[in-house]
């Protein structure tokens, strides 16, 4: 009989589904999903949208606590009594501090002698203080972590955490999906997508796919075409998302006088759209916070352009190396931001020369296959010398 193995989280995000069917499917552990069917994030589908997808799950509904002048944290009680009811061999828990459930959970495997894993980002940089120490605190309850990055491992162990409990597993998105998808756009697809939204030849289009916050910094985007058509060059804008910041955009598109190349497309989880627009782009921008939009961009074979304070975006942006798989801007800088999107642009799209990089970058890192390997051999680590009899 398998190992059982809980996974904690707060939903299951739509993004997670590919990762968690081939856990589930796993020959060697029984993994389940204990989390709820609604989204902790306004604009964001979960599992329940896309569909029958094949993942051991539980349902464990998601409480947000919110306290005057502190974050939202969150509350699955029935993540608490599933386990202390199913008693698993490991437990993997939402790896951050404001989950009331994983501090829980961490106190109650250790007196059941569970060993429990934390999923998350680790270290972004930059923590002190109070900050800090709520983190240390809560990293140290664990066996271990799984990290989304190599930078995070970095960090931890600068901090003293040892290097044995650091398991990079990266991060992906729904791979074997978008890769069949990818190989069947043909680029009379691609030329007619660019001519629904009256790209001329002469012209370049940038990608921008996510929910449309001021956390965004999405006016750098509307400044920095206004700046290139100051000088000239027309660059368009496809926006696939929605959010409150939409007629905030509109109105400065107006003001800049480039209404007719910014594009507001809805949001959308239909992957085959999604993979046609971003493989018809000449760039995917993230001003801010970049993470799996990274992924999402180069699996479609685009560059992404980030900015180059690695503290402020998710561990992801490991994947953009300079020149190879995308470009980086100085932080904060419109007038940069503008600079970089016309090097990537003009004379000819740099996604002329490095489509293959990313492709490349994806399939042999960042990919659930991957992902999926790397969980296994790190639970091996927690399991191997335990005993039948370890629970009280």
């Amino acid at each position: 009989m398998n190992k059982k193995i809980y996974i904690q989280y707060n939903c299951i995000a739509h993004y997670r589904a590919r990762i968690f069917e081939l856990l589930t499917n796993n020959s060697e552990y029984d993994f389940t999903v204990v989390a709820d069917n609604e989204a902790d994030t306004p604009f964001m589908a979960t599992v329940n949208d896309l569909g029958d997808r094949k993942i051991r799950h539980i349902v464990a509904k998601t409480y947000q606590i919110k306290l005057p002048g502190l974050p939202i944290f969150y509350f699955q009680p029935n993540a608490i009594n599933m386990t202390l009811k199913d008693k698993p061999d490991l437990v993997i828990a939402l790896g951050s501090p404001y989950s009331i459930t994983a501090w829980l959970l961490l106190l109650i495997c250790k007196l059941l002698r569970i060993p429990v894993l934390l999923w998350g980002h680790g270290l972004l940089g930059g923590e002190t203080g109070l900050k800090w120490w709520v983190r240390k605190v809560f990293y140290k309850l664990a066996s271990g972590q799984l990290l989304y990055g190599n930078y995070a491992k970095k960090l931890l162990i600068d901090k003293g955490f040892p290097a044995s409990t650091l398991h990079v597993v990266y991060n992906s998105l729904d791979y074997d999906n978008q890769v069949s998808i990818y190989k069947n756009i043909t680029q009379q697809m691609k030329e007619e997508f660019r001519e629904s939204l009256e790209i001329n030849n002469n012209d370049r289009l940038i990608i921008f796919t996510g929910r449309l916050q001021p956390v965004k910094r999405l006016d750098m985007i509307i400044d920095a075409i206004g700046i290139l058509h100051g000088k000239g060059i027309t660059v368009h804008v496809a926006f696939i998302g929605e959010g409150q910041e939409r007629s905030k955009l509109a109105d400065l598109a107006k003001r800049n006088d480039i209404t007719d190349q910014v594009h507001f497309l809805g949001a959308s989880y239909d992957e085959n759209y999604l993979g046609l627009a971003l493989s018809s782009s000449d760039l995917c921008v993230i001003p801010s916070g970049a993470g799996l939009s990274i992924m999402h961009s180069m699996v479609f074979g685009t560059p992404v352009l980030i900015h180059d304070e690695y503290k402020f975006h998710f561990p992801e942006w490991e994947a953009v190396v300079d020149k190879k798989t995308g470009l980086y801007y100085k932080y904060g800088s419109i007038d940069d931001l503008a600079q970089k999107m016309e090097e990537a642009l003009y004379p000819q799209p740099l996604k002329q020369s490095i489509e293959q990089n990313c492709l490349k970058m994806i399939d042999r890192q960042y990919n659930p296959h991957i992902q999926e390997k790397i969980f296994v051999e790190s639970i091996s680590h927690y399991l191997k010398d335990q005993s039948p009899s370890r629970k009280i």
